[in-house]
């Protein structure tokens, strides 16, 4: 309570907030960015919106959406003080906007995150691995802070809890989150509202990806692990993006039977590898083998190969370790 107290009071003393978002953006940090970039110019702050990726078409109700800036590193933009690095739902710096580091040796970097592998790399650092969100611990502070909630706030906020938590399917869906969510509803949030935007907004060439990549599902280590690829081929030409993939890992755990769920996307010079697990597995500690993170049941990592060939060092590594049985032996 003392550190989230200093927390509060270095983000009231500070004059500018530069708020950062993750790689491949989702709704629990861009719903956190859009709360809190709100909230600053409530209070006369100066406030940027900063990430390595671009903001993904289904977010753009978010309010101050059109502020967000894809960047590539901090340099030249730290240089006062005054000035608070706000970075939300990010394990450690590699997965933000580069310069970090060098950014923290000047001004105050608040760290708030529920990765239970975050690195801790700010000069506070707010990790509870019990919320469901970053979004909800976001909430929290501005409860705790007894910062005005307005209307115009609840739905970036219910945005952030319900994306992370599959509105509200997913394991972490506890009773904190679910009260929270009352209350932002009480407050003015939109449910409905928030699940089209985001659910039922899909272009019909992102349907046509989703086909792409069930069609390429296959079954593997007895029929407990199911998986996926798309390679940048699919992607070109076709009017979508790296968005339009977004639930499809989620698709494949769905498979009855099946405890892991793999997506391989290509992109320039590497793979990115989805994981979502259920049961005994461990997402993350699948994604640590190749050097990622994330959550017990979501979780992602990178891979120097092509899709095929990933899928199949990724494949052979768990049956060589025989998680729980997965080869079935």
């Amino acid at each position: 309570m003392k550190e989230l107290n200093e927390m509060i009071r270095a983000l009231e003393q500070a004059q500018e907030w530069i708020i950062l978002a993750h790689e491949k953006p989702d709704g629990d940090t861009l719903g956190c960015g859009s709360a809190l970039f709100l909230r600053g110019a409530t209070m006369g702050k100066k406030c940027s919106w900063f990430g390595p990726d671009p903001f993904p078409r289904v977010y753009g109700f978010l309010p101050f959406s059109e502020k967000y800036v894809t960047a590539d590193t901090l340099e030249g933009m730290t240089g006062s003080g005054g000035m608070a690095v706000i970075v939300t739902d990010t394990s450690n710096p590699a997965r933000t906007v580069g310069g970090l580091p060098e950014a923290g040796e000047r001004v105050v970097v608040i760290n708030i995150d529920h990765h239970g592998d975050n690195s801790r790399f700010g000069s506070f650092n707010w990790i509870d691995e019990q919320s469901s969100s970053a979004g909800l611990m976001i909430y929290e502070l501005f409860l705790s802070a007894r910062w005005e909630i307005s209307r115009e706030m609840t739905d970036p906020f219910f945005t952030a809890i319900a994306t992370d938590t599959g509105f509200f399917r997913f394991p972490s869906t506890d009773e904190r989150t679910l009260r929270t969510a009352a209350d932002l509803v009480a407050r003015g949030a939109e449910p409905s509202r928030v699940f089209r935007e985001v659910y039922e907004n899909r272009s019909l060439a992102g349907l046509h990806l989703w086909g792409t990549g069930l069609s390429r599902a296959t079954l593997h280590l007895d029929g407990k692990v199911c998986a996926t690829f798309l390679t940048r081929e699919d992607f070109s030409g076709i009017g979508v993006a790296r968005e339009d993939t977004e639930d499809l890992v989620n698709a494949l755990l769905s498979v009855r039977g099946v405890l892991a769920a793999l997506l391989f996307q290509e992109d320039e010079g590497f793979c990115r590898v989805s994981i979502r697990t259920r049961g005994p597995l461990n997402a993350r500690d699948m994604a640590a083998l190749w050097g990622g993170g994330g959550h017990e049941r979501a979780s992602g990592c990178k891979m120097e190969e092509t899709p095929e060939r990933s899928l199949k060092a990724f494949l052979s590594r768990l049956e060589e370790l025989d998680e729980i049985g997965l080869s079935g032996n």
